[in-house]
């Protein structure tokens, strides 16, 4: 992990501030955050573990407090640094695993007969063990070049069995299926919320090529003006459309289903505004006291379609 050894020798005036509007060239834009990743990074980025590993950016690239140009991800952080041995400023992972503070004292050293551990590993320049599937995701993916060495022996937080290792922290997940139970944990959005940095810097951009911007998940939110109402009347029936970054969608087809006691009734809600936001009236009547009526919304557009459930209670 070069990163750990380097130098932040950074040049302020080379960057200015966010720096995405001068890195126009190459941009590769993720719209399942709606981020693009900074051409400078791109290589490295491919190099070191990519989507699999590093998880997709969770910001443009910026200028920090202390003047470091860098850009976060979903599990790691990327920095921008005057690399000693290179010469030359070049892309590195910021030790996240340190950073957050998952470092323990160093174990002595295993003597005979306990070096052997079946299915573990001793590091000596950390003086920590990696053991069974902590170690076989670790090895397979990287170890100390990408991960850096552990500084921790396993541990639990939060009710559950997790790792740190310099620049990252392995989290177990039994439930999940054989081969998957070992997982990236999110340090990039940990981090960035743990160092109080601009909210505003996680919220989705536009793409500067046209057409890079796409829909890849609608979001949906319902409600009803009365959650309880009478035997008889119209129901006002809300709902709002959004895509995976929480932006609103316009034009999306609505349909709503009504399950009353008597049948299923259908209902042709306008496409969705500039806002997200589609609303219609549902007329009932001779519904008895207790009487719940269920609600299916169903939002459409382009392929994507997505279903949300809402309720309403006859009380009178």
């Amino acid at each position: 992990m070069r990163r750990l050894r380097g130098v932040a020798l950074v040049f302020v005036f080379l960057f200015g501030g966010v720096s995405r509007a001068g890195a126009q060239d190459g941009e590769r834009y993720f719209p399942e955050t709606g981020h693009a990743l900074d051409p400078r990074f791109a290589e490295y980025f491919d190099s070191h573990g990519g989507l699999g590993l590093l998880g997709y950016p969770i910001t443009d690239a910026f200028t920090d407090p202390n003047g470091i140009l860098v850009q976060y991800l979903q599990n790691a952080r990327i920095e921008y640094v005057f690399d000693l041995a290179a010469g030359r400023m070049t892309p590195a992972l910021a030790p996240l695993g340190e950073r957050m503070g998952g470092g323990e004292l160093k174990l002595r050293p295993p003597t005979f007969p306990m070096n052997i551990r079946p299915g573990c590993r001793f590091f000596e320049s950390s003086g920590h063990w990696v053991c069974y599937q902590f170690l076989e995701f670790y090895e397979s993916h990287g170890g100390p070049a990408l991960f850096g060495y552990p500084i921790s022996e396993e541990k639990v937080e939060n009710r559950r069995r997790v790792q740190y290792f310099q620049g990252f922290r392995l989290d177990w997940y039994p439930e999940a299926p054989r081969g998957r139970q070992i997982k990236v944990a999110p340090l990039g959005y940990l981090h960035f919320r743990r160092e109080g940095l601009n909210a505003a810097l996680l919220r989705a951009s536009e793409p500067l090529s046209p057409g890079g911007y796409r829909l890849t998940e609608l979001r949906l939110r319902s409600a009803v003006g009365a959650p309880i109402a009478g035997g008889s009347g119209e129901q006002e029936v809300f709902l709002l459309v959004r895509d995976q970054n929480l932006k609103p969608v316009a034009g999306a087809a609505v349909t709503l289903v009504a399950r009353f006691p008597d049948g299923v009734r259908t209902l042709l809600l306008p496409p969705t505004d500039a806002g997200g936001l589609t609303r219609g009236l549902l007329p009932f009547a001779g519904l008895a006291p207790g009487t719940l009526v269920r609600l299916e919304f169903w939002a459409v557009i382009d392929e994507l379609e997505a279903t949300t459930r809402d309720s309403f209670l006859s009380w009178w």
